[in-house]
């Protein structure tokens, strides 16, 4: 389970893979009124779902809106059904969470529209990790996997910032969407050009997430940019 440790462009793309697996280590299972390492177990043996959830969200608000809110469900169940050896860590990983669902409700479930500048907030990474990493441990030991996606299950689908060709998702330099504007503005498009891009852009396609030009052809021709177009700014 990672928590806020990556900030890369597939991270934005996808709604940024910090966001992604925070809100990952918030999943649940059945209301347990006696937390022990037993139940907690029960409880990590149904985390995947919230994976699941993550994976299919798109650009469709209402597609979102409904995935975040079954996260939502299992997010109030977390505290309780954590032992009290990792109560705390729990609490902080469900507080966490919180702001994120609350930061996609603000902006309509947009997830190229919201604010997600609090994720720049070094103190607050930094207690995440840690509360992550304590979960994680104690997962590991009583239960015998991770809390959440499984590292290893997930590595292989991560990019190296080798195959990212945008830039740098920085959540304290304005949103997705602003920043893939100006990324698209730096390279010759026009401001029209580079907002009818990004807002027809599929984020939850892992091609568009590596930045494949191939997977955005469609999207270049919706927006009346040719191909000719194209190889004159990439020979500029």
């Amino acid at each position: 389970m990672a928590i806020g440790r990556h900030t890369s462009a597939r991270s934005g793309l996808a709604l940024s893979v910090a966001s992604v697996a925070l809100v990952v280590s918030a999943c649940g299972g059945d209301k347990n009124s006696g937390a022990t390492a037993e139940s907690w177990c029960k409880f990590v043996a149904e985390s995947d779902v919230v994976d699941e959830i993550f994976d299919s969200l798109g650009v469709d608000p209402v597609e979102t809106e409904l995935g975040l809110k079954k996260v939502e469900e299992f997010l109030k169940r977390l505290p309780k059904e954590a032992p009290p050896e990792i109560a705390e860590d729990a609490k902080t990983i469900a507080d966490g969470t919180q702001q994120l669902i609350d930061a996609f409700a603000s902006a309509s479930f947009e997830i190229a529209d919201a604010d997600l500048s609090f994720l720049a907030d070094s103190e607050l990474e930094s207690n995440r990790d840690a509360a992550a990493d304590r979960i994680d441990a104690y997962s590991q030991n009583e239960c015998g996997r991770s809390f959440g996606s499984d590292d290893s299950a997930s590595s292989d689908n991560d990019l190296s910032e080798d195959e990212v060709s945008l830039s740098d998702f920085d959540p304290a330099s304005g949103t997705l969407r602003d920043q893939l504007i100006a990324q698209f503005e730096s390279i010759g498009l026009t401001n029209e050009e580079s907002s009818c891009i990004a807002a027809n852009l599929d984020f939850s396609d892992p091609a568009v997430q590596s930045g494949d030009v191939a997977a955005m052809l469609d999207v270049f021709e919706t927006c009346g940019i040719s191909l000719d177009r194209l190889v004159e700014l990439g020979s500029g």
